[in-house]
């Protein structure tokens, strides 16, 4: 990829189009908190910035398929598995986002389209993050009915901060982008390409060949950073809720880091700066894509994406 402007990989969390209230929204809400963050990119396209790919989170989405589950499992007792679940998600989210991108496109006057890319992503069996599931997913439960779904359904239980028991999965690294050929093809073909949704839907190969869903959780950002380096794109951008990474960020006074090299940033990653789940994963993706040829990385707050890519927001991570 090599246009006037840099080539991107942007990595929306889940809270991208994350209606606060989940219980008591209105389906359209989606729809307007998803064109706050489509009408960036759009700003982004007209600054020049042709080759994008956009990568999302679905947390809050899976949640909410599996409360769906739960809340309907006396009428419809099958449950669908977690593969299968991030698949959902990926279609909901990837068609609310490419609705919203076009038509903020045609408001605008610019003959520019989206396609959304139902992702497979490949893991290893013999990761083991199988042999130790740790990250909670879905609906809060009291311990007695995390006692019966243990007993019933075989998942792995736990709490998840004094608020209740939760389901745990497996969360195994990425290691190959099943459907990267046409991610490369809608590329140069001029579209803005939305795909790896919630990670990717995890896949094992068996020995002959057959892809095979796995009960698994892939961290979106190792997702977005592998994506990112086997389409050769300059820079990855990753999207949460703070505007910078911060040292000291729990005591009264946080330092906020705007620019860094990865040797720097990899000895405040050894020293314990960044928290588990949060900000630690996010800097551990950036600093792989970087090591692994890419150019230039950023993670800035979410509704700040154009002013980070043009340098005036966010944490800048470069090489050394």
């Amino acid at each position: 990829m090599s246009d006037h402007k840099p080539s991107l990989l942007i990595s929306f969390g889940g809270n991208a189009l994350n209606v606060p209230d989940q219980a008591h929204a209105h389906q359209n809400e989606e729809f307007v908190i998803a064109k706050k963050s489509m009408e960036q990119v759009v700003e982004l396209l007209k600054a020049g910035y042709q080759k994008m790919v956009l990568t999302h989170g679905n947390g809050p989405q899976v949640g909410q398929i599996f409360l769906q589950q739960e809340l309907t499992k006396d009428e419809f007792p099958r449950q669908v598995t977690l593969d299968v679940c991030v698949a959902d998600s990926q279609g909901r989210i990837g068609y609310i986002l490419q609705n919203v991108f076009d038509n903020a496109c045609q408001e605008q006057g610019i003959n520019k389209k989206s396609s959304a890319i139902i992702t497979q992503v490949l893991v290893d069996p013999a990761d083991p993050a199988f042999q130790h599931t740790t990250k909670p997913i879905g609906v809060f439960y009291s311990p007695q009915d995390a006692e019966k779904l243990i007993r019933e359904r075989g998942w792995q239980m736990g709490e998840d901060a004094g608020r209740g028991f939760r389901r745990l999965a497996a969360s195994p690294k990425p290691v190959e982008i099943i459907e990267k050929a046409l991610f490369s093809k809608l590329l140069e073909s001029g579209f803005i390409v939305i795909g790896g949704g919630g990670g990717g839907i995890p896949v094992i190969r068996k020995p002959g060949g057959e892809l095979v869903g796995v009960e698994a959780v892939i961290d979106k950002d190792h997702t977005s950073a592998l994506l990112a380096n086997k389409l050769g794109v300059d820079c990855l951008v990753i999207l949460t809720e703070v505007e910078y990474v911060f040292l000291n960020y729990n005591s009264p006074t946080p330092e906020p880091i705007h620019q860094v090299s990865v040797k720097v940033m990899e000895k405040y990653l050894q020293a314990g700066e960044f928290a588990e789940g949060s900000m630690k994963p996010k800097v551990e993706a950036v600093l792989k894509f970087l090591k692994s040829g890419g150019k230039r990385a950023i993670i800035a707050g979410l509704f700040n994406l154009a002013r980070a890519v043009e340098g005036q927001s966010g944490t800048h991570i470069l090489v050394d």
